[in-house]
């Protein structure tokens, strides 16, 4: 793959300067010309042709899948950094953050990147994301009560539309709307996040609780994925305490605490604690690419300062895993001048190149 892409730059290259020497030989007065410096694909059709078919080969070869997580939250691209055709190639898997935000533009982007290079999306249902949002809507709503009664007296009925709904309603009505991206998009994959916790110091009330969230959230997952069999699942999760068939019918199981690492060894410790649970080839671990804009410090760094994702690479380099995910990816074009570089270490590093 090395081989070719340096083909390519070699003939954009000798494109580019047969085009200069043959303005200059030509020119005899100033005129309007309209220059096409062209991109890989028409610089050189055929050798663009092989990469793609070397690509898409690749995705089928024996190596550690690569997931970037990414965050569409723009409704037009700004710039590069907002549109996943801008990611490297050899990531396997893309997972949108946001998938009730995807734009037809970014559909037709998803297709071609498909299509031509092998590359798969997966959107994300996540249920510590859905009990934050519903922890928010629960104090809105008693701001809203609070209101109520001071308008209204305190003997006024509270109106339904103002009580907090019953969690576990909230749970499946938010699962099933999300669910429902899947197909309005057409993604590849999914992946469902619900960490779990150790449960032998919870009293009995607290375990009653967990133990019914735990049930209908996993269930509602196995649910969908007995009757959509060919879709690749992920989970994000500790697995050492989760009771479920997808734990043997995911295609990697993300450590989600590991994306917390504070240096290489961490890793090893996780993978320790993830135990017999999951085979360790199918176990992915997690790091963040730095905050760009500088509003968390510490955010994709080691304890002693060392970029995480680049100590990921290193650690997942020399054990059998299956997986390294990368969070926060677009933040990686706008720290290294649109060139992704630190995503192209973790890739090279994982996955080198034959010599």
């Amino acid at each position: 793959m090395k081989k070719i892409a340096k083909y390519i730059s070699s003939a954009l290259m000798v494109a580019a300067l047969g085009a200069t020497f043959t303005a200059c030989d030509d020119w005899t007065e100033p005129e309007h010309v309209d220059l096409d410096y062209g991109t890989i694909d028409t610089a050189n059709p055929e050798a663009y042709v092989k990469y793609l078919e070397n690509l898409r080969a690749y995705r089928n070869s024996d190596h550690k899948l690569v997931y970037a997580w990414f965050d569409n939250v723009e409704t037009a691209f700004g710039t590069q950094g907002h549109r996943i055709s801008a990611i490297p190639d050899s990531v396997d898997v893309i997972v949108l953050n946001n998938p009730d935000k995807v734009t037809n533009q970014l559909v037709q982007e998803m297709f071609e990147a498909r299509t031509n290079k092998g590359q798969q999306f997966s959107c994300v249902i996540d249920f510590d994301v859905i009990k934050a949002d519903y922890t928010l809507l629960c104090e809105q709503l008693a701001a809203k009560r609070i209101e109520f009664t001071n308008i209204n007296g305190e003997d006024a009925e509270i109106p339904a539309e103002l009580k907090d709904p019953e969690f576990l309603t909230y749970l499946t009505e938010s699962c099933s709307a999300q669910l429902k991206h899947f197909n309005t998009v057409g993604f590849d994959g999914l992946v469902a996040g619900f960490a779990g916790k150790p449960t032998n110091h919870m009293t009995q009330e607290e375990l009653n609780v967990y133990n019914s969230q735990a049930a209908l959230f996993l269930g509602i997952i196995e649910d969908w994925h007995q009757r959509n069999p060919s879709v690749d699942i992920d989970l994000l999760c500790k697995p050492q305490y989760i009771d479920s068939p997808l734990l043997a019918e995911a295609r990697r199981v993300f450590l989600v605490e590991s994306l917390d690492a504070s240096s290489a060894d961490s890793y090893s410790y996780y993978v320790a604690l993830a135990g017999s649970s999951v085979p360790e080839s199918k176990i992915g671990v997690l790091a963040s690419v730095p905050d760009h804009t500088g509003a968390d410090e510490k955010l994709g760094y080691f304890a002693n300062g060392m970029l995480a994702v680049n100590g990921m690479a290193k650690w997942a380099a020399g054990h059998n895993i299956g997986a390294v995910g990368i969070y926060n990816t677009g933040a990686d074009y706008f720290m290294t001048n649109g060139f992704y570089t630190n995503v192209r270490y973790v890739i090279e590093t994982v996955n080198p190149s034959a010599k």
